[in-house]
């Protein structure tokens, strides 16, 4: 078993998918290197599925990275998390620093903002480009060692790069971002649910999905408005009244009906896409709220969607017309 020191053990909350989800390891991986080199131990629930402390996920973290870097599994599977740390420590040390030096100026004659990366993949890109308006003061390979390897770093912006949004992440970067005193959050990412993107941006966090154009990301970093604060939620736009509903349901499902004898389908998608922004708006509308802030973020909502459904009844009235059909009332 791995060398670790005797401590209290931490109470196992993350299942397999998730490990794989924040190390990068896919879960089959993940089972032959316990089954082949006792790499963790993790505990089972009442039903049979694998738990993993925070602990656990932190160790295979880094043996990831080590392991990306060319180290084989079978020499490093039974080390405890401070040599394995240590190791690698070795490996990013003996890479060329990405950090400008302090002093430097950007083409527009501002200190150029200082940046704290969190993901490899990110971090590489940066790099590469040589950005003047941005000074990389620290990385992380990934959020879970972020807290530890950011450590005593101020920085003006957190850049992260995530593979998925889940319910932990506000969490992360609330933290992340006030340990390293950032008044501005990016955050790169692959997928997640419209609910913890909606978290996100009222947190104040850019959003944008992988791959990051690095053409942008200088004004996605530029200086933000005095008064924003990590964990404070960012205004909600405004938005234009809606027009009111020119078909209803009813209508929409006459005309879809009527629409699927014709070779073209234009018909038949926009019903159908009328009917579930219709819905959506009535939903947003009737949607209870917990507070004023929700209450704002759902009349939003209601906006965004009367608009879209305005616009599509728009493109609606002209493919009738352009298909010689008649729209019923």
């Amino acid at each position: 078993m791995p060398n670790r020191q005797q401590k209290a053990p931490e109470e196992p909350i993350y299942r397999s998918g998730a490990v794989a989800r924040l190390t990068g390891i896919p879960v089959q991986t993940l089972r032959v290197w316990e089954r082949r080199y006792k790499i963790v131990g993790p505990r089972q629930s009442a039903s049979g599925q694998r738990l993993y402390a925070p602990a656990d996920v932190a160790r295979l973290a880094v043996i990831k990275r080590l392991v990306d870097s060319g180290h084989a599994i079978g020499s490093i599977a039974m080390l405890g998390l401070e040599q394995l740390q240590a190791m690698f420590d070795q490996v990013t040390n003996a890479k060329p620093s990405l950090a400008r030096p302090a002093g430097l100026v950007a083409m527009n004659g501002l200190p150029p903002a200082r940046v704290a990366i969190v993901g490899e993949a990110l971090n590489l890109r940066v790099a590469h480009h040589q950005l003047t308006a941005l000074q990389v003061v620290a990385t992380s390979p990934n959020a879970v060692l972020a807290g530890d390897a950011l450590r005593g770093v101020t920085a003006d912006v957190l850049l992260i790069e995530l593979p998925t949004l889940n319910r932990e992440t506000s969490r992360t970067i609330r933290s992340l971002a006030q340990q390293l005193g950032s008044r501005r959050i990016v955050v790169e990412y692959g997928f997640g649910s419209q609910s913890n993107e909606q978290e996100l941006r009222a947190m104040g966090c850019s959003l944008v999905r992988a791959p990051l154009d690095i053409e942008q990301l200088e004004s996605l970093c530029g200086a933000p408005s005095a008064g924003f604060q990590p964990g404070e939620p960012a205004a909600v736009p405004s938005v234009d009244p809606a027009a009111p509903r020119r078909f209803d349901n009813r209508a929409l499902a006459k005309f879809s009906i009527t629409s699927v004898k014709l070779k073209c389908e234009c018909p038949h998608h926009l019903s159908e896409l009328l009917i579930r922004l219709g819905n959506f708006e009535t939903y947003s509308a009737e949607c209870e709220s917990s507070s004023p802030d929700d209450a704002e973020l759902h009349n939003y909502l209601k906006g965004i969607a009367g608009n879209a459904r305005a616009m599509l009844e728009m493109a609606l009235v002209r493919v009738a017309e352009s298909e010689g059909i008649t729209l019923p009332e």
